[in-house]
Parts: structure tokens; C-alpha cells; sequence
């Protein structure tokens, strides 16, 4: 949703500030060095990085003796529960989503505890349990939990090979900070000759927009218009590509931990009918809930493990025929931007595991973020305003495909440094379904026509217009420092604290939300546009109350002097959620601070 604001006669349109640290070699200064896009490329382990960089080891949730093992007779299609404690007695709970309406995604119902004989086997009804486990000379119940991808009894035979799709999602992580908190995934991934979109570029401020326009190829506006987020129901009718992919006979899923958080339930009612073939949430919303642990950790695993763990499972178990799979983890990279390093040795566990159990085989494989570190130190160094706007963007494509497809395969290689969005991946996946289609007969993202597959070349002299990236967003240009004392930057900087505190009053929030005034002007640069008729400021400041750290990109017409005002791209720097808390406004939370 974008509100435009017209605030006298300067021209704003929101977006971060300052110069990013480049590598000092000309030759790896740049993402991308084309025509039209001059991205600068950070270094990872630069001084300022590394003083407040701290990595972490990965957390074992629980050392002791596992009370149950959960094995797979792949002739009879059949799960087992074994008990590895011959003095403990156990039951299990089924989960169920039991919620309806405006609750349908947030309710769970637990069957009554049935007994487990060893080596029971599990019916084909039941997905996910809780197990409940005493010993016979203790009181303490010990409780674990368990999910079951039961394969169709029948599976389909494909006329046609069909590479499957994994979409393997970590929240909040640039390709930058990628590098520096997971260097042994890094590594394994450049070893093994994955394709990275080293110009991969987001197209908003935070995951549900990203995510939903490689998902359904909509900006904020359309997804308002077509899929109604707000409305119960409304994101089942949305258009998103696992209904394309279901209808081409592939099974489906999606997982994602933090489920308060999730990208289509934070603040939104989210699906009123499971939305895949396989979809992990009523398990979630239970463990959180039933299962103790401190920090990420639920009974005997991380949060992330159980929707990795899940991916496992479902690729494996269905790997004889196609699927579509998108398992998305905010747990261990959402708010510290140095915790990915505790998952790096546990990740490449994970990718031998996909090799071993023959899923690159047949898979396209997406290693993919939504956007870097939105606020906190990270992104308040001079590189931030890169690094947030830059996700990760590696592609794994199965060796059958490569050879079948060569061309693809040189236009991701060319691709590597050329301009990218999440709309191109939206493409992309519609191209996965349609091979023998040409570039000009496939489908586009309604919210970018220019945009395309990236297994065709992307045009050397693309814009972020092009590409569907706002110049709030956008990562092209450099921009020279100019003093915050100007005179025209002290202007916009007042009609960019009034117009935020225009939107709280237009949105009836001022007796919940201070009135934000000026406390410091931190940095400012600028730049003319290539026509010259305007001057784009990039301005980074700081308001009262609660040092509530702000940046913007604004357009000031030098004959007029307008500035219209997209209150959505104006970016928060620190976190808010406690200080915004009083309102449920996701847009607004971004501005308000809570009066009480």
C-alpha cells in the first residue's frame, strides 16, 4: 500500500543513506558494473564488521539419550516408533489444525494420549504427534515430537522428466553477511558449482513483500487489489505458484518456524484453508507451546531444525515424483545478525544430506534470502545500506538439466553480475513449467513486465525500473557526502518528520503515537538524476522520542521544488517492536512510538 504525501514544494521518495566500504581492488569493486548499474560490492570481513562481529557455536538443545527413533520401511510405506529406554512407557497426541475463520491458522487440537507398543507402527492419518514419556521409577514426563510425510499410496508416473523445486529460505540474510557468519556453506556452495545472483537486489522494506513477489509476482498495491491480506480468505484466493505447480501434477508444501512472526500471519490472518498438499503450521503453533526449551530450542531440536528437518523428510520421501517445496527459518537470523554463524556447520550437514538421499539429482534448488539486516549495528554501518538491500541468491540446477538445457545454464553465468529482482525468480519458476516456451510467450510478473527468466540473459543495460525496484530500494548508484547543515537537506528533513506525523494523525493514531521531532541530521548525500531535472537526497536522521533512527530517499525538483512523499519507503533503522507495540499497523509500527 503506498500513500503519497505532498509536502509543499519538495519532492521525497524514502530510502537509506551512506556510502557502502568497497574492496580497494578496481577490479572487485563492483556486484555489478554495467551500463546502467554500478553496484558496489562490500567486503565481508572489513575492520568496522569484524569489531562487532561475534560468532557463536551451535546449541545442542539436548545431550541426553533419545527416547524414541523414528524409522521408515520404504517396501511397506510404513513409519515406526521405537523406544531405545526399555523402562519408559509412552503415548502420542495428533495434531490437528482445528482453528476456523480469523483463527483458522492459529489453532491447534491435540488427540487423546494412545499408547505406543514398541516399534508401533504409525497410521497413515496420523502427520504430526507430541510423545508424552514416563519411567517407571520417575515422575517426570518427557515430551518429544515427531512429523510423518506419508507418500501417496499411489504415485503418478511421469510421461515427462520434471525437475522438482526447493525453495530452502533463510530470513534476513545478505549475500554479504552470508559470507561472513556461514563461511563453510559458502564454500561447499562455491565448490560444488551453484550460481550465485551476486546482483539479486530486493524490492521492499521487509520479508511478506519480498516473498510474495517471487510468489506471485505483485508489488504491494497489486497484492492489496488481488489477494486482500487482511481479509480472512484472502491470501487462499491469491495467485500463488504452488497452485501453478499443483495443477502440473507436483506435491506441494510449506514450513516456517516462528509462528507469530511467519510472513503470512504476522499481523494477517493468513490461509483460511492449508494452502499445500503438506503444510508444517499446526505443528509449529504446538511445539512452541507444549515443548520446553530455552532460547531457539523446543524439546530436543532447534526451531529451524524442524522445518529442515521436514524438507528432508518431504524431498526424500516423495523424491520418485515432482514437488514444490518452500521451507522458510527467521529463528536463528531475524535479530542477531552474527547467529547464522551457530547453523554453519549444521547447513552443510544438511546439503550432504540432500546429495546422499539423491535430491540434486532431480531438484532446482533455491538458497535463497529476503533482504540483509534491516536495523541494529550491522545495519548502521557505512555498508548497511547495501547489505540490507542485497539477499542471497544461490541456484543449484541438477546435472540432467544442464545438459538437456545448456543455455540456460551460460545465461545463469552470465546473470551473475547483471541486475536481478525477485520478480525475475518469479519468472523463473513460471519457466520451470513451461521449457520449451520462448522468452516472449512466457509469463511475466504483473508488477514488473520487463523482468524475466534468469535462465535467459538479462539485458546488460538494465535499470532498477526495469528490473521493478523502486529507487528507494535500489542499490545502483553512488552518491557523494554533502554537509547536514545544507540548507535544502535541513528543509526535506522537516517535511519528512511532518508527513510521518501526518500519516499517525491520518490514521487517527496521534493518542497512541508521539509526535516525532528532530534530534540530529546524521549523514546526507546526493546525486542528480540523468536527465539533471532532479536531485536525489539520501538522508539518514534521528527523532525524539527514544532515538528512533530513520532514513530516506527524496527527489527535489530544482525548478519547482516538489517533493511527494511514499510514506512506505521512509526505513527504520532500529528495532521497534517494543516501542510500537500499542498499535497492530504494520506499516505505521515503523514511525510510532507508543505515548504509555
Amino acid at each position: 500500500m503506498q500513500n503519497i504525501f505532498k509536502a509543499d514544494s519538495i519532492e521525497i521518495k524514502i530510502e537509506h543513506v551512506e556510502t557502502p566500504a568497497v574492496d580497494p581492488n578496481m577490479e572487485d569493486r563492483y556486484f555489478v558494473y554495467t551500463s546502467q548499474c554500478h553496484m558496489p560490492k562490500i567486503n565481508p570481513f572489513s575492520a568496522d564488521a569484524l569489531k562487532i562481529y561475534n560468532p557463536v557455536n551451535y546449541t545442542i538443545c539436548d545431550k541426553s539419550k533419545k527416547l524414541i527413533t523414528v524409522n521408515f520401511n520404504s517396501k511397506k510405506k510404513q513409519y515406526k516408533l521405537h523406544m531405545n529406554i526399555k523402562t519408559i512407557s509412552c503415548c502420542y497426541q495428533s495434531i490437528k489444525r482445528s482453528g476456523r475463520g480469523r483463527s483458522a491458522d492459529r489453532k491447534y487440537s491435540l488427540s487423546p494420549c494412545r499408547n505406543i507398543s514398541q516399534d508401533f507402527v504409525v497410521p497413515h492419518h496420523v502427520k504430526e504427534i507430541i510423545t508424552i514419556c514416563k519411567t517407571k521409577n520417575s515422575r517426570k514426563v518427557l515430551k518429544e515430537a515427531f512429523t510423518f510425510v506419508h507418500p501417496p499410496k499411489k504415485m503418478k508416473n511421469q510421461k515427462h522428466r520434471k525437475p522438482s523445486i526447493l525453495l530452502w529460505g533463510i530470513d534476513s540474510l545478505s549475500r554479504i553477511n552470508f559470507r561472513r557468519t556461514m563461511p563453510l556453506t559458502y564454500k561447499y556452495l562455491q565448490e560444488q558449482s551453484w550460481y550465485e545472483l551476486q546482483g539479486y537486489n530486493k524490492i521492499h522494506y521487509n520479508t511478506f513483500p519480498n516473498l510474495m513477489a517471487l510468489l506471485s509476482g505483485y508489488n504491494y498495491s497489486l497484492i492489496d487489489k488481488y489477494c486482500h491480506p487482511q481479509i480472512v480468505g484472502g491470501l487462499n484466493d491469491c495467485p500463488l505458484l504452488w497452485k501453478n505447480y499443483s495443477k502440473h501434477g507436483y506435491k506441494t508444501a510449506y514450513a516456517e518456524d516462528w509462528t507469530y512472526y511467519a510472513t503470512f500471519n504476522y499481523l494477517i490472518p493468513g490461509f483460511l484453508k492449508p494452502p499445500t498438499d503438506y503444510y508444517l503450521r499446526p505443528f509449529m503453533l504446538a511445539i512452541e507451546k507444549i515443548l520446553s526449551g530455552n532460547g531457539n530450542c523446543r524439546g530436543r531440536r532447534l526451531m529451524a531444525e524442524y522445518v529442515y528437518d521436514y524438507a528432508v523428510q518431504f524431498t526424500n520421501l516423495l523424491r520418485s515424483q515432482p514437488t514444490f517445496g518452500l521451507f522458510w527459518t527467521n529463528s536463528f537470523s531475524h535479530s542477531l545478525f552474527f547467529l547464522p554463524s551457530s547453523m554453519d556447520k549444521k547447513m552443510v550437514k544438511y546439503m550432504h544430506t540432500l546429495k546422499k538421499n539423491g535430491i540434486m539429482d532431480n531438484s532446482i534448488i533455491f538458497f535463497l534470502s529476503d533482504h540483509g539486516m534491516r536495523f541494529g549495528p550491522l545495519r548502521q554501518l557505512k555498508s548497511g545500506f547495501v547489505e540490507e538491500r542485497l539477499p542471497n541468491m544461490f541456484i543449484w540446477l541438477p546435472k540432467w538439466f544442464r545438459q538437456q538445457y545448456p543455455s540456460f545454464e551460460l545465461a545463469l553465468k552470465l546473470n551473475r553480475n547483471r541486475l536481478s529482482s525477485p520478480y525475475d525468480i518469479y519468472a523463473t519458476l513460471h519457466h520451470i513449467l513451461q521449457l520449451k516456451t520462448s522468452t516472449n510467450h512466457l509469463p511475466r510478473a504483473s508488477s514488473c513486465p520487463k523482468c524475466r527468466s534468469v535462465f535467459f540473459e538479462i539485458p546488460e543495460n538494465r535499470t532498477c525500473a526495469d528490473a521493478g525496484i523502486t529507487p528507494h530500494w535500489c542499490t545502483c548508484n553512488v552518491f557523494e557526502n554533502i554537509s547536514t547543515a545544507d540548507r535544502v537537506v535541513k528543509i526535506i528533513i522537516s517535511k519528512l518528520i511532518k508527513a510521518t506525523n501526518s500519516y499517525l494523525s491520518a490514521r487517527h493514531l496521534s493518542h497512541r503515537c508521539s509526535k516525532l521531532k528532530l534530534s540530529q541530521i546524521i549523514s546526507a548525500k546526493t546525486k542528480n538524476d540523468p536527465e539533471g531535472k532532479q536531485q536525489i537526497f539520501r538522508l539518514r536522521y534521528e527523532t525524539k522520542p527514544k532515538k528512533s533512527l530513520f532514513a530516506a530517499t527524496v527527489r527535489w525538483n530544482k525548478k519547482t521544488g516538489g517533493i511527494p512523499i511514499n510514506i512506505d519507503d521512509i526505513s527504520r533503522l532500529n528495532k521497534y517492536q517494543t516501542t510500537s507495540n500499542c498499535i497492530k499497523d504494520k506499516t505505521a509500527m515503523k514511525y510510532c512510538i507508543c505515548t504509555h
